[in-house]
């Protein structure tokens, strides 16, 4: 399925991507319930929508965690309907973001823009396009762990990123692989499932991104570790775009979570 496609309404994921997606549904699951503050009952409901759903697609009902269904349909996916398939890709993002009321609003402003023909670090620029797909010509330099719909952008803190460059490692706007630099927004309400509106562009994260080894030039000893979500609040975020526009340097950015 590596080379076929699965498209689910505006958003085009590669095999890789749809695979990539299964097997880290019980990751996606976890960093939506990181931080805590959830009511229970509707974390118990969202739960249950997301295993029925992905028993479906399992055409079984098996007893088994979500994470442990994502490995099984992840693995098998060449095997599944491809109907099927496609529903539960546009279904997973509509019943997580039930978990949130989005009431809460927070704002900030976007300090940095960047993109790169592949890789880190990522430029500086003055304006982006952004597509269904990302900032139009931003790149990854691996498909692997990268690139997906929900992967579509990139936001990270300013004051986190000041906050490490203070303890003396090398870094700065753009060199981790963010698109979006944000100042003023208390970092710790970015987190999966919050909506975003970033200039004309709306948003909604989706996921924690996780530190990799492309980073470890950044940090003193190489410890690229240390943006993890699992530190704390110090992580990038990754979102996907639900409506496309354009961002400027200086514009306003309300999370709602």
């Amino acid at each position: 399925m590596q080379n076929s496609k699965v498209v689910v309404g505006n958003y085009v994921y590669s095999g890789t991507d749809a695979q990539r997606t299964l097997l880290n549904l019980g990751e996606i699951w976890q960093h939506h319930l990181s931080g805590g503050g959830l009511d229970a009952t509707r974390c118990a409901e969202v739960e249950r929508r997301l295993v029925q759903a992905a028993r479906r697609l399992a055409g079984t009902d098996m007893s088994v965690s979500l994470n442990e269904l994502g490995g099984w349909l992840g693995k098998r996916v060449d095997e599944l309907d491809r109907t099927a398939l496609t529903n539960f890709l546009g279904e997973l993002w509509e019943v997580l973001a039930t978990l949130h009321t989005h009431t809460s609003a927070h704002h900030g402003v976007v300090s940095g823009l960047h993109a790169s023909g592949g890789g880190v670090p990522k430029l500086p620029i003055d304006s982006a396009t952004v597509g269904w797909s990302g900032v139009e010509g931003d790149r990854q330099g691996s498909r692997v762990h990268h690139g997906r719909p929900w992967q579509a952008l990139c936001l990270w803190s300013d004051e986190v990123i000041a906050g490490f460059a203070a303890q003396g490692h090398p870094i700065r706007p753009g060199y981790a692989g963010e698109n979006i630099t944000v100042r003023g927004l208390p970092w710790e309400v970015a987190r999966p499932g919050a909506k975003v509106t970033i200039g004309s562009v709306e948003a909604t994260v989706t996921a924690y991104a996780i530190p990799c080894s492309q980073n470890e030039a950044w940090f003193t000893g190489g410890d690229f570790e240390l943006m993890s979500h699992e530190r704390g609040p110090v992580s990038r975020i990754y979102a996907r775009v639900d409506r496309p526009g354009t961002i400027t340097l200086g514009d306003s950015l309300t999370l709602r979570l």
